[in-house]
């Protein structure tokens, strides 16, 4: 092989290397499809959808609930954090310990379940019985979100001052739910302790009512 021949197949190598490499800067990149798009399903005579990407769908279509879950959490670590048991009394301090635990432990279950039966369901639309649950979940969710708002509300009215800017308040989360820091008002709790107390009161009655919906879930094939 000639000098001549070498050097033109090392040219000729030179500009196939440099033409990918150009084709892998300027090439037009695709954009994740959307999470929310969603395939026909034929059943008998009716058409059903379900999610391409219900794995993906599935903390959009739970964002409010986890957002809710997040800022009623925070709301306690507040409550832990800023009063002591000479402001509310001991047997309310350790039951906002103990609420801290129990709405981490629900929020695990219901949110386990849900995403189960939320991928379940989508992927055999066609199942009725299937559907019917997780509609019973949507349900059941959507009651969740306004128990807890009715709670946090309670609380809502803060003091005017806000609290030193420098220190982040940030939201408790649990596995990839959203940070809701950004949502929470940095301002320092109003210490009415009748208020804080029917707070706890009406949150325990919640968890309550939570706890009896995940005990039917034992029995749900």
């Amino acid at each position: 092989m000639t000098a001549g021949n070498i050097k033109t197949i090392i040219i000729s190598v030179t500009v196939i290397v440099v033409a990918i490499i150009i084709y892998l800067l300027v090439r037009p990149i695709n954009n994740h499809p959307r999470v929310d798009e969603q395939d026909a399903v034929t059943c008998g005579n009716r058409t059903v959808y379900r999610y391409k990407y219900p794995s993906e769908f599935f903390p959009v279509f739970a964002q409010e609930y986890n957002t809710q879950v997040s800022l009623t959490s925070d709301l306690l670590k507040r409550f832990s954090d800023s009063l002591g048991p000479g402001e509310i009394g001991v047997e309310a301090q350790n039951k906002i310990i103990e609420l801290q635990d129990r709405l981490n432990q629900d929020n695990i279950t219901f949110s386990t379940a849900l995403r189960t039966y939320f991928i379940n369901s989508n992927s055999d639309p066609c199942n009725d019985t299937l559907r019917q649950k997780f509609l019973a979940f949507t349900d059941e969710m959507a009651r969740r979100v306004l128990d807890l708002k009715s709670t946090t509300a309670m609380v809502a009215e803060i003091e005017n001052t806000p609290v030193d800017s420098t220190k982040n308040v940030t939201a408790a989360t649990n596995g990839n739910h959203p940070d809701t820091s950004h949502l929470l008002p940095k301002y320092a709790i109003t210490k009415d302790t009748a208020k804080i107390k029917t707070s706890i009161h009406r949150l325990d009655q919640v968890l309550n009512a939570n706890s009896q919906f995940n005990q039917r879930l034992k029995m749900l094939p």
